[in-house]
Parts: structure tokens; sequence; C-alpha cells
């Protein structure tokens, strides 16, 4: 039997087959070739064939395949070069298909494969209710964390934070990137597959881990938790990273989605596609090893590749540019708004041209020049003005068919967007809301906050009263807001009504009726009694209360350290004062910890003695 390559999986397939998977050597190299070819999606060319092998591991071959990199020296070309040892011919248009064959398992070995797959899928749900916990106990993003004022991104709803060593508490391990364990403030970005099945975790210097054992395969983050009818107008981001889809879509308005990996690239816009077929997908790609995976996910999903243009001198702490994220940081919002509003139009306009790589000569420098003079908007026109030649387009490597563009209306192909339903059925798109001509440079989501909830008149006299013994008379007494708050402090719990200390004298009083406690812990607290005394932080979302922990001490230090920051950049002083800021905050966030647990740990040894103490004589 004989099976003709379809594509370049096919290939390394049949390739594969002829090469033996026993030499450890071979083993790891064929990893490292495929994952530089394949990306994430190569792996189960590689594990098919790997279980050919007597002594193959489930185990063993994915923690090989996570440690092998796409540019740890082996390509494709290495693969195809020990098939042809051992008799692959390169030639042949087709080849004998001994995958088949070789694939054939014993009853013993199809058993053995089911209970591994078991044992992976019950790791897998086991992580995804850890992630879900963990995006709970998490808090809103504070101002200025490190890594998004490095990206000059503001964070949306869809980000939330928790401190190194509360993530350490909560997860029995700390999580490292490259062996160099997270530290300081950690965004958690939350991995959507129906529901949340992992988290990426980010630190305050950008390193980057998840939690050991998560399925983040075929998962994605989006920056809106918004929803159109699935037929609507609609176009759609879909970046390798989160900072990339971030500061796309704050620079256009419009939904963007980050795949989180470049290997994973190809399965999240292809289930995009699959799922909203109507939809104009737009894959934002990354300069690099990410190129390939890129062309690939645009390719098979049928959608625009659009790439980042920098300026050839063009650098960011020493290093060079590769993504929209970079060219956020160096040409600012609106330049970079309205040049991906250009490239899109213009390959809408080419005939289906899938891939928009322009080499008119608009680079990052251009577009900040052009940006003060207001000429940015003629970006298009120069570019469709130009002759129809490969100067101004290079196409796919892998001859991406021609693509058919929804009919829509000219104004919603301009913005993007429709128009938001409140009533979404299930199966719809997530967008951005409609953008403005001149959208603002970071397009809030938050709803502006309404009229109280009820009045201070509604709140029982009794509870008053507990309020004035609690916190002392006279009060100032408050209600919350629609889609108000946050409000901090310490708060004193009634059978109705959390009361809460948000100023010196000044009280807010919260209904219980319609309040969510974000984690386990919390709500064992609110029903034994022990909520009394805590710094906890009520938001609202509409008339809905939602209460996270919070630290008065944590707080007053970064805003502490945030006022000492831009004192520095008033007075002009060294950036590198702004690092030793950061040094000296994480050391004394370390020290008031260390300070809290030898506390602790001495009332502990203090209540054992009074209980021992008290024991009688036997």
């Amino acid at each position: 039997m004989t099976t003709p390559y379809v594509n370049d999986t096919d290939r390394a397939r049949a390739a594969l087959a002829v090469i033996p998977a026993d030499d450890y050597e071979t083993w790891v190299d064929m990893a490292f070739a495929l994952k530089q070819g394949f990306g994430d999606e190569g792996f189960e060319i590689w594990d098919a064939w790997s279980r050919t092998a007597a002594n193959y591991n489930a185990h063993a071959a994915r923690t090989t395949w996570r440690s092998a990199s796409a540019s740890g020296g082996k390509t494709l070309a290495t693969l195809f070069w020990q098939a042809r040892q051992h008799g692959f011919d390169l030639k042949r248009a087709n080849y004998p298909d001994r995958m088949t064959a070789v694939l054939a398992a014993s009853p013993e070995v199809l058993a053995q494969r089911a209970r591994e797959e078991a044992q992976l899928q019950a790791r897998h749900a086991a992580v995804a209710h850890e992630a879900a916990s963990i995006w709970q106990w998490a808090r809103p993003v504070g101002p200025a964390h490190p890594y998004l004022v490095r990206k000059h991104l503001q964070p949306p709803y869809t980000l939330r934070e928790l401190d190194a060593l509360e993530l350490r508490a909560l997860l029995g391990y700390l999580p490292a990137s490259e062996e160099v364990p997270l530290n300081g403030r950690v965004l958690i970005v939350p991995v959507w597959n129906g529901l949340i099945s992992t988290l990426e975790l980010i630190d305050e210097h950008g390193r980057k881990s998840s939690l050991a054992g998560g399925a983040k395969r075929g998962g994605y983050w989006t920056t809106e938790p918004r929803w159109v009818p699935a037929s609507a107008p609609s176009r759609v981001l879909v970046a390798e990273g989160m900072a990339t889809a971030l500061a796309a879509s704050s620079a256009t308005g419009w939904f963007a989605t980050a795949a989180l990996s470049s290997g994973n690239m190809g399965l999240v816009a292809k289930s995009l596609r699959e799922q909203y077929p109507a939809a104009e997908l737009v894959v934002l790609g990354e300069l690099g090893s990410g190129e390939a995976q890129a062309r690939r996910a645009a390719e098979d999903a049928r959608a625009h590749l659009v790439w980042p243009r920098f300026a050839p001198n063009a650098h960011i702490h020493d290093m060079m540019p590769n993504d929209f994220s970079d060219m956020v940081v160096l040409s600012g919002y609106q330049a970079v708004g309205e040049y991906l509003r250009a490239m899109v139009r213009s390959v809408v306009r080419a005939e289906g041209q899938s891939e928009i790589f322009t080499e008119s000569g608009v680079t990052v420098g251009d577009v900040n020049e052009h940006a003060e003079g207001g000429t940015m908007s003629n970006v298009k026109e120069k570019l469709l003005a130009e002759d129809d030649g490969a100067s101004r387009r290079r196409s796919s490597k892998r001859g991406a068919p021609k693509q058919a563009t929804p009919d829509m209306p000219a104004t919603d192909r301009a913005s993007g967007s429709a128009s938001p339903s409140v009533d979404a059925p299930p199966d719809t798109l997530p967008v951005a809301a409609p953008s403005a001509a001149d959208p603002p440079r970071f397009a809030s989501t938050r709803a502006p906050i309404g009229e109280p909830l009820f009045g201070v008149g509604d709140v029982p006299n009794e509870v008053k009263a507990l309020a004035e013994h609690r916190f002392g008379s006279p009060l100032r007494l408050g209600t919350p807001r629609e889609n108000g708050g946050p409000y901090r402090g310490e708060v004193f719990n009634t059978e109705h009504y959390l009361i809460q200390q948000v100023a010196t004298r000044s009280v807010v009083f919260h209904r219980k009726d319609r309040m969510t406690f974000v984690s386990d812990r919390l709500k064992w607290m609110d029903e034994n009694a022990r909520l009394n005394g805590s710094e906890l932080q009520v938001g609202y979302d509409g008339d809905q209360a939602k209460v996270y922990p919070w630290d008065r001490a944590r707080d007053l230090l970064e805003r502490m350290v945030g006022s000492l920051k831009k004192s520095v950049r008033e007075l002009n002083y060294s950036p590198n004062l702004e690092g030793m800021l950061d040094q000296l905050q994480a050391r004394s966030w370390t020290r008031i910890r260390e300070a809290r647990a030898a506390a602790l740990e001495k009332s502990r040894e203090q209540e054992a003695s009074r209980e021992a103490d008290s024991m009688p004589d036997r």
C-alpha cells in the first residue's frame, strides 16, 4: 500500500517510520527536529513513533518533549537525513505506508495505553480544578505591575495577580522558568478550553511558567469577556503571547485571543475557524522562531497573516523587537492601530492574499515620524499604489489558498466589530466593543459607576449600632454603588450585612444576600464567624458583590514605592534607581512575611504553653 504525500506532516511521518526509535540519542534528536518543524503539533507524530520502541515510557516522552527546543540545532533536514540512511527515498512521490504496520499494537500495549490515557485525563482534571480555585482566590491586578509597565499595558479584567509566596502556599511548590523560581507579583493568566484548564504565570521580570501537569493544548486567553451572535460580522486577532494580544487589542479595539505558545496557534486558529466560519481571523505573526507556526496557522484557518515592522536599528533593552507589543512600546497605540487597520484593509482588497508583509518601507521608524504629522492614514493608499509584484507582499511558503472574505458592510470592515448582545446564545463569538474612529490609548472595559444600590436608611438601626460599637462614634455611614469599588478595609460580619471600615470613622454596609466569596477559605470564615477583623476587598459587578482577600501592608508598600518611582521619573533621575526600588520593595515584603511567620509561630508556642500549664495533674 502506498500513500501520497499530502503535506510535510505526512512526509515526516513516513520518513520516521523507517527510523528505529530504540536509540536514545536518535530519539531525542527527532524530538528537537519535529519541534522545530511543527512546534507542539509535532508531539503526536513523535509520540506515535516513540511508541514503537520496546522501552517506551509515556512520562519520559512528555518530559523530553517539554525540554526540547525549536532552536536546538536540529531541523526537519536532520530527520530526512536520518531516514535516508535507512533507505528513505526523498525523490519519490509515494512511499510504502510502513507506519500503519509498525504501530500495530498488541492487546497488552493497547490496555497499557488506555490506563496511561486515563491517568493523564485524571491529572488534567485535578490541575483544572486547582487552576479554577487559584483564579478565584487571586485578586484584580493592582497598579503599576512591573511587567505591564514595561510593556506599556493596562491590566484587563481577564488578568489577576498573586504574590509568589502566596502561590507557593496554595500550590505546595513555587513555579519556575528555566529552573529560576518566579518571584514578586505574579500575573495569573487563565487558559480557557471551555472551562479553565490551567494557568500561565508571569512574574515581574517576565519569566513565564504554568501549572505542572496542566492541559494547555488547544486552550487560549482572551482580552474581553464579551460576546455577539456568531452570524454578526466580527474580526478576531489571534496572537502568540498575552502581551501581544493585549497590545494589539488596545491599539485597535478588536477582540483578541492569545494561544500562549507558537505551537498552539494552529489549534486555536482552526478551532475558531471551525466554530465561526463567518469570522474574519487575523493571525499576528512574531518574527523569529515562531514564523513557520504563524504561517501554518493562518493557512490552515484561512486567516489573514500580519507581521510587525521595525526600523533596522530598533532595540528594546538591548534586544531586537519581534512582536506587536514591542511595536506599541516603540511607536505608541495610535500609530500601531492605524498600521494594523491599513494592513488588514489592504489584504481584504488584494483578492484573497492571506499574508500581509509589506516591503514598502513602512517601518516603525516611519510610523513614528508620520504619526506626528497626521499622515499615518495614508499608509493604505501608499500600499495600494504600489505595483502587484513580489516587492509588496511575500506569498506564503506553503502556498496558502485564496481566502473568501465574508460579506459585510464597509463600516463593519473598518471597525472590525459589531454591537454587543446582552443575551448571547451559547454558540457565540467573543468580540471587543465597537471602537471610535480614533480609539483611546486603552479602551477600558469597566462599566461606569452607577447609583447607590440602597440607602443608608434601609440599613436596620441595630446594624448601625453594631458599627458604632465596633468602629467608634460618630461615624460616616455609606452604601455601595452599582459597579462600585473596590472597597478595602477591616470588616465586621453580621447575619445580613458585612460592615467595612473604608477610612477612619467611615464605614460602608454591604448586603450579603447577593454576595459571593471568591474562595472556599473566605466562605468557611463567613460560615464559622471568623471574618471579624479581617482585611478584605469588595468589588461590585453591577449589583453583585465579590469579596477578595486584601493585605493593607502590601498595598501601602506598593503605593509608597509607586510614588517614589513617579518622583524619580519627574526629576529625571537614573532609570537604575527604579530597579533599586523594585529590589527594596521585594526585600521589604519578604521581611514582612518573615516577621508575620515568626509572630504566628511564637503565638502558637505560647498557646501550646498555656494549654500545657492548664492541664490538671494526674
